[in-house]
């Protein structure tokens, strides 16, 4: 399935007053791309959260400064659900969530998207983006700008997407047994959905879609929350290291790797990690010791930084879900023990795209209560207890 980006043509609006829009001309050169082209919708408890960036491309000669985003969404029928906007107004200006807003002439900026989180009650069915931009190629334009309020546009360029709800194909267990901490997740501050896919660096990598746009980081930690005891140096004090890991779903395994190092820490602080050096080609992508399982649908699992020597399967072998395939460990780029999980659309990592992961049977713990959860994803902050192996 192709996801890659496409560039969305930079709708012709003009903007008038309490934020609404006519149709008119958008920013010269500038256009604006979705990644991926088709947006997937994530249930997760009673939300809907949608990720994805957008890539602003300015290939004239203008610079410009983005003053307000607005999203505007629409039901089936066109009508207008909700509305929410950044500006530059106030001490602490809303647009400053976006990071750079200067586009300047040849240059790309990446946004990831601020409107990620929805009322499942929502009936939404359209986004449309509309980025009020301002001319600031000169000091006396900057200076200028200082001064406007966010609705006073010289141009506004527009993109909009219609996500999907996505269902998983694979039935899906947690990967790993007891009660777990997602450390990080994919909310709209974690790591592993800022992947700012117009970078040149990223680029020259060859990464050219987000594989972790929905992962998940796993930890075993105590009552009080910590993942180790006494010192964090000695990689058994940590709770998870060596924890057995289980086939989140049925498949053939596609990738096994079991012989590259752990990490090492360098002090006792364990603020500085010893990496082992690898022969040229070893590991290109620093995943670790690994599994790639294939679902046989379309839909692949992937389980990083597992402990050497503790992956029990090698490709080309038939594995059943709550299997045992390995153990956490510390390998590949990590920065300290613990299960990097993420289901993804194809099976090259920084190639395919990442999907939401929907499990069943599991327990969500808030404190000292939990309920019961059918099925559903998980994300940053939660404790979770697999109840189904």
């Amino acid at each position: 399935m192709n996801r890659l980006g496409v560039s969305v043509a930079a709708g012709a609006i003009v903007s008038c007053a309490m934020g609404h829009a006519a149709l008119g001309a958008g920013a010269p050169g500038v256009s604006i791309s979705s990644l991926p082209a088709a947006p997937i919708i994530e249930r997760h408890k009673s939300d809907h959260l949608i990720n994805f960036d957008m890539v602003l491309r300015n290939s004239g000669t203008e610079t410009f400064r983005i003053a307000k985003v607005e999203l505007s969404a629409e039901d089936k029928g066109g009508h207008l659900v909700t509305r929410k906007s950044l500006n530059t107004d106030a001490f602490a200006p809303s647009i400053t969530v976006i990071g750079d807003a200067i586009l300047s002439p040849g240059k790309e900026l990446d946004i990831f998207n601020p409107f990620s989180q929805f009322d499942a009650a929502l009936p939404i069915a359209k986004l449309r983006y509309d980025f009020c931009l301002l001319r600031e190629s000169t000091p006396d334009q900057r200076e200028a700008n200082r001064h406007r309020l966010p609705d006073d546009c010289d141009f506004v360029s527009s993109m909009a997407v219609s996500p999907r709800i996505y269902e998983n194909k694979t039935a899906l267990a947690l990967p790993v047994k007891g009660k777990v901490f997602v450390w990080e997740g994919h909310d709209f501050y974690a790591h592993h959905l800022r992947v700012p896919l117009g970078n040149p660096k990223i680029k020259a990598m060859g990464i050219i879609a987000n594989t972790n746009d929905f992962a998940s980081d796993f930890i075993y930690t105590d009552e009080k929350g910590n993942a180790f005891h006494d010192t964090p140096r000695k990689l058994e004090n940590w709770f998870g290291y060596g924890k057995p890991l289980y086939a989140p779903g049925a498949g053939i395994v596609q990738e096994a790797v079991n012989d590259i190092p752990d990490n090492q820490f360098k002090n006792e602080k364990a603020t500085a990690i010893a990496y082992p050096k690898l022969p040229d080609g070893k590991d290109p992508k620093d995943l670790g010791n690994h599994v790639l399982i294939d679902h046989g649908n379309g839909e692949f699992s992937l389980l990083l930084h597992m402990k050497p020597g503790s992956v029990k399967v090698k490709a080309g072998d038939r594995v059943m879900q709550g299997q045992q395939i390995g153990a956490i460990g510390f390998s590949g780029d990590a920065i300290f023990p613990h299960l990097h999980y993420v289901l993804m659309d194809g099976s090259e990592e920084g190639v395919s795209w990442g999907l939401p992961a929907a499990f069943a049977k599991f327990r969500r713990w808030y404190g000292n209560s939990s309920e019961d959860v059918r099925r559903d994803t998980v994300n940053s902050g939660d404790f979770v207890e697999n109840l189904d192996h």
